[in-house]
């Protein structure tokens, strides 16, 4: 009876951790989009300043989501979607809206790509 109890338990524990990741990550990833889509609405009204300043503070909430992400699962993508915020960043430096535009749609992918990653499917089962 005590190992049933007990197994039960730790299945609850487990069921929870997966449930309160799947929503970790849809939340992330899903503000992720918003800010993303904000800052390419931006650009494409050539507001190069505006779009910089929400592309600064893009960078500085994901460092703060990449630490707890890494936690739950290590993937070398989740590193490379500062290397590709940096590189908007740069391009709306020097007002290149057009290489901005293209490293938007790069990190639509990319993130786009963690997510499946990282999120669980029952598919991953079979």
């Amino acid at each position: 009876m005590r190992k049933a109890v007990l197994l039960i338990l730790i299945l609850a524990i487990i069921v929870s951790a997966g449930v309160s990741e799947h929503y970790f990550i849809h939340r992330t990833f899903d503000s992720f989009n918003l800010q993303l889509q904000e800052i390419d609405s931006l650009i494409d009204k050539n507001k190069s300043s505006e779009a910089l300043e929400k592309v600064r503070i893009l960078q500085k909430w994901w460092d703060k989501k990449r630490k707890i992400i890494d936690g739950i699962s290590f993937s070398p993508d989740s590193r490379q979607v500062n290397v590709v915020i940096g590189e908007i960043e740069g391009s709306l430096d020097t007002d290149d809206m057009q290489n901005a535009e293209s490293k938007i749609d790069s990190l639509f992918e990319l993130i786009k790509n963690i997510r499946d990653i990282l999120d669980f499917d029952f598919a991953d089962i079979f």
